[in-house]
């Protein structure tokens, strides 16, 4: 088959490459939602079938992603609708698709590949023109950022990874449901809920892109640190690898926006990477102890959704009993 006709349906919500960092080979270390230390392909691990199929959009859907879209500055607007456009014009080709009597397999086949194929394809554009750059600092080489693409690069994908990942859907939808009121005009909350879970494959790009849009507007703003660990005792990762770890977290009602981050992003066993508001990590640039390490994986690990990464059966151990 030909290679644009193949159906993608094994979907990674965090990018097997980045998870490549702590393999041997293929092959990492992790903890399961059972509290089970194993060891399997990055290829299997962090991924979910048919999580990037997209859904056919009707009025009402192309409505509400519009009054949630409108919120975003005038120039992500336009970026957002043109991305929506494209969308609007498959969904209309898999709509005439469908209403085709007897349609040949060969045409039925072409629909499934836009519909699980075509968000798939993006994440793996943005990937594809970060790998270099990720590839660099999880390496130890910082000074791949003083470009201005491979900056743009990074920060669209640290935007889209924060964005794309499960516990994200569930968590926004889950603040939806606690608090409908975000200034759309559905009165009803199971509308509302049904309209953000049947779309949300669109919302999460769009919030990716405006995330990764925002980080790079305020680099100049924010403090961006290199962190290498020199201590021995690895950093691990998660299904959660872009994390909040600002000390106002600790006041802000659950499921409540916070108005700061500090983001710690571990990119190897021996590196990681910030991105803050705030100067309680600047040390970290120059330093950092055991105590730091372990307190990053804790956080790590508090922020995990079902599974936890790292390098070695043994630096899991350690960690095992708070991850149960």
């Amino acid at each position: 088959m030909e290679k644009h006709k193949q159906i993608k349906r094994n979907h990674h919500y965090v990018w097997s490459y980045y998870l490549k960092s702590w393999a041997t080979g293929n092959n990492i270390f992790y903890i399961s939602k059972t509290g089970k230390i194993a060891c399997d392909s990055v290829k299997g691990l962090a991924k979910e079938t048919d999580f990037y199929k997209i859904s056919t959009l009707n009025q009402k859907d192309i409505e509400f992603i519009k009054r949630i879209l409108v919120k975003s500055p005038q120039f992500l607007q336009e970026i957002h609708m043109s991305y929506l456009d494209d969308f609007i014009k498959l969904s209309n080709f898999s709509g005439f698709i469908s209403k085709v009597k007897n349609a040949p397999e060969e045409l039925l086949s072409v629909q499934k590949a836009m519909e699980h194929n075509s968000l798939e394809n993006l994440h793996s554009f943005i990937e594809g023109t970060a790998v270099e750059v990720i590839s660099k600092l999880a390496q130890g080489d910082s000074e791949c950022l003083k470009s201005k693409n491979n900056m743009m690069a990074f920060c669209s994908y640290v935007g889209h990874q924060m964005s794309r990942i499960k516990s994200f859907k569930e968590k926004s939808i889950g603040a939806v449901r606690v608090n409908p009121d975000i200034g759309v005009e559905h009165k009803e909350l199971k509308e509302l809920l049904a309209l953000f879970e049947k779309n949300w494959w669109f919302l999460s790009f769009m919030f990716g892109t405006s995330i990764g849009y925002s980080l790079y507007e305020s680099k100049d703003r924010d403090n961006h640190i290199f962190i290498t660990n020199n201590t021995g005792h690895p950093f691990i990762t998660s299904d959660h690898p872009v994390i909040n770890v600002h000390s106002s977290l600790a006041l802000i009602p659950e499921r409540k926006e916070p108005e700061s981050a500090d983001f710690y992003i571990p990119l190897s066993p021996k590196y990681a990477y910030m991105i803050n508001n705030s100067e309680d990590y600047n040390h970290l640039a120059y330093s950092i102890g055991l105590d730091d390490v372990k307190k990053l994986n804790k956080k790590i690990i508090n922020k995990s959704y079902r599974t936890v990464f790292g390098s070695s059966e043994a630096v899991l151990k350690i960690h095992n009993k708070r991850v149960n």
